[in-house]
C-alpha cells in the first residue's frame, strides 16, 4: 500500500492491481520497454517496473523514451539497452511496422502510451505479447493505475536513504505555477541548506551552498545523503520520495491524490493557491 500524510486531504490509498488490466505474461528473456516521458513520470512507472523484474528475475529490459531520463531506471532494474525514441528505427514505428521479424527478440513488449499506433506497429514488426495501455489514469494514484495495467502487485518501497545533517532544497518545477514562492526566506532560516539547482533553476540566487552541473544519477546519489529534502511538485521531488528520503513537497494546482509521490517517508503539503502554504508549515518538518 502506497500512502503519503497530506495537509487539507485525506491520505491517499492505493487501488487494488487486480482492478483491471492485463495480466503480466511470464518472461525470462528480452523485455522492451516503450515509456516516454518526464521525470516524475517515469518515478511513478517504476513500481510497475520493477514488478516486471521481480516476476522475472533473470530478464533484462531494453528502454525506448528520453534517455536522458530512462538512465534513472538503471537504479532499480536491470537495463541492457536504452535508445531514444525520437531516432530510427523506433521513430519509424509511430507511422509504420519494422521489416517482418525485427523485433522477434523480446520475450514481451510494455507500451505505456495513450495512441496505439505504435503498439499496434510492433506487433506487426514481429514484437512477442505486446501490453499495450494509457499511462495515466482517469482517478486514483498514478503509480497505482500503472501497476493494474499489468496485474501485478505493489513492490516493496525502496530505502536508499543514507542520512546525514544537510537539507536538500529543490525550489524549481517545469512548470513556474508549480513553484513555492518562499524558497529564498525558508533557505535563510536552514543552516545546513544545500540548494540543487539544475536547467530549471539557473536563475535562483542563493548564497547558500550548491548543488548543480549534475547529471541524473548524480542528482541521486546526492539526494540519498540528506536528513530532508523539500521541493515542489518536481521529477526531482519524485525521485527523492521513491528512493526513501524523508521529503517534504508542496503541492498547489496539481492533485496529489493523483499525481503525489510515493514512497516511506513523504508529507505532502497541499493549498490553492501555492503561495498559501506558509513557511511555518514547512518548517515544523525540520
Amino acid at each position: 500500500m502506497y500512502a503519503v500524510n497530506c495537509l487539507d486531504v485525506k491520505p491517499v490509498v492505493a487501488f487494488s492491481p487486480r482492478d483491471g488490466g492485463v495480466r503480466a505474461p511470464d518472461a525470462s528473456g528480452p523485455i522492451l520497454i516503450v515509456r516516454a516521458c518526464a521525470i516524475g513520470d517515469l518515478v511513478l512507472n517504476l513500481p510497475a517496473l520493477r514488478a516486471l523484474a521481480e516476476r522475472a528475475p533473470h530478464a533484462r529490459f531494453t528502454l525506448v523514451g528520453y534517455p536522458e531520463n530512462l538512465k534513472l531506471a538503471r537504479l532499480f532494474i536491470p537495463v541492457e539497452a536504452i535508445h531514444s525514441i525520437e531516432a530510427p528505427p523506433w521513430s519509424s514505428l509511430f507511422a509504420h511496422p519494422l521489416d517482418s521479424g525485427a523485433l522477434g527478440s523480446f520475450d514481451a513488449a510494455y507500451v505505456w502510451m495513450k495512441d496505439p499506433t505504435f503498439a499496434d506497429n510492433l506487433r506487426k514488426s514481429g514484437a512477442k505479447r505486446v501490453i499495450h495501455a494509457s499511462a495515466f489514469p482517469e482517478s486514483g494514484p498514478a503509480a497505482d493505475h500503472l501497476l493494474r495495467t499489468i496485474e501485478l502487485p505493489a513492490p516493496e518501497l525502496p530505502d536508499m536513504w543514507i542520512p546525514s545533517d544537510r537539507v536538500i532544497i529543490h525550489p524549481g518545477s517545469g512548470s513556474p505555477t508549480k513553484c513555492w514562492p518562499h524558497f529564498s526566506e525558508l533557505i535563510e532560516t536552514v543552516p545546513d541548506a544545500a540548494v540543487l539547482r539544475g536547467p530549471c533553476e539557473a536563475g535562483f540566487k542563493t548564497p547558500a551552498p550548491r548543488l548543480e552541473g549534475l547529471a541524473l544519477p548524480q542528482v541521486a546519489h546526492e539526494l540519498r545523503r540528506c536528513r530532508l529534502f523539500v521541493g515542489n511538485d518536481s521529477g526531482i521531488t519524485h525521485l527523492a520520495a521513491y528512493m526513501g528520503c524523508p521529503t517534504v513537497a508542496l503541492f498547489g494546482p496539481t492533485d496529489p491524490r493523483i499525481w503525489g509521490p510515493v514512497g516511506r517517508r513523504v508529507d505532502i503539503l497541499w493549498k490553492s493557491p501555492l503561495a498559501g502554504i506558509s513557511l511555518a508549515e514547512v518548517r515544523k518538518f525540520l
